[in-house]
């Protein structure tokens, strides 16, 4: 492995040529890293958190530790991908490359960590699970999108990183990013920089907030029906909804609860067992969550992903109950307006 090699001759002292280090990776992966320290780490800061810790402690941890230096290189990759479009296919070859690297280098850390290890592997895990939504948003292959398995996959991604932010918070380690995991007024940069091809910036605040008013006033309906319904399943809709509503509401602030990209952590084994069923409701509050993701539109690991899964989920659905036809029809509005 390119960077662990590396590592090995810094702790060592010496540098010497290798066949296993050539000019050729040396050169990809200053470029990479160039790439991570004056855009990429701006990318995944919000209002309210020090880039301080992205772009000077986390460096700073990856220098001692390959498979976040990995992780990196691999997000590097991929936001090239996404910025250089007629090379989208080799820089996607390249973040592949890394990610496994830092996929099969965390893997040997995480049945024996230490505490020295919590935060480098926290910072691995949450960089390796945006990973795995950019690289379906970038991807050049048109694979028909699995709601259900996208949604579990996102929760199983998650609970690494929430293992070790609790252990962290646990206390009794040295906090190398103490301030910024646990910043009470965090929320979303709404400014990506980024624009289409008429120079337009590629996400509309106004039309943001507007939507936002609209998914929380939907919320508050489907609240309502929630708790006139007599299905023996209601507290899992209750406790469901109440994640979903906690997760949405604050926007643009991030909130306690990560924000909507971070619900999924919160599914139980007994919604998602509803949602393998085709279960209505557990289904209308998965569109919920679709819609909410085009909140983070701007972001450019986001994009479109949430108007693709609502599109996904609602594509192979022949007939929809009567009673549920006003708000579908209000959820295929919502994913058809421009960003």
């Amino acid at each position: 492995m390119a960077s662990s090699s590396a590592q090995d001759e810094t702790e060592s002292g010496t540098v010497t040529p290798s066949q296993d280090f050539p000019q050729a990776t040396r050169l990809l992966e200053t470029r990479l890293f160039h790439q991570y320290m004056t855009s990429t780490y701006h990318t995944l800061s919000q209002d309210g958190l020090s880039a301080h810790h992205l772009s000077m402690t986390i460096p700073r941890m990856a220098a001692s530790c390959p498979y976040l230096l990995d992780s990196i290189h691999a997000f590097a990759a991929l936001h090239l991908a996404s910025v250089e479009p007629d090379n989208r296919a080799s820089w996607l070859n390249h973040a592949v490359r890394y990610q496994s690297q830092a996929c099969a280098g965390l893997s040997m850390v995480l049945p024996e960590i230490s505490p020295p290890d919590y935060e480098p592997a926290f910072v691995s895990s949450v960089i390796i699970m945006l990973f795995a939504m950019g690289s379906r948003v970038l991807s050049v292959e048109s694979r028909p999108l699995d709601p259900i398995s996208v949604i579990l996959e996102a929760r199983a991604l998650m609970s690494g990183p929430a293992m070790l932010l609790s252990r962290i918070l646990e206390g009794g380690v040295e906090a190398q990013l103490d301030g910024w995991l646990c910043a009470p007024d965090t929320q979303e940069s709404l400014e990506s920089g980024e624009h289409d091809h008429n120079g337009n910036p590629v996400e509309n605040t106004q039309v943001l907030f507007s939507l936002h008013k609209d998914i929380v006033k939907s919320l508050d309906r489907l609240r309502s029906r929630i708790d006139i319904t007599k299905e023996e399943d209601r507290p899992i809709y209750q406790a469901t909804w109440q994640r979903l509503h906690q997760a949405i509401e604050p926007w643009p602030k991030i909130g306690p609860h990560g924000g909507p990209l971070a619900w999924p952590l919160y599914l139980s084994d007994k919604f998602s067992s509803l949602l393998q069923r085709g279960d209505w409701l557990a289904r209308v509050l998965l569109l919920h969550f679709g819609i909410a993701m085009r909140l983070l539109c701007h972001r450019w690991y986001v994009r479109d992903w949430g108007r693709r899964l609502v599109l996904a989920t609602l594509e192979p659905l022949d007939e929809i109950p009567p009673e549920w036809e006003d708000t579908i029809s209000w959820i295929r509005r919502a994913a058809a307006r421009e960003d």
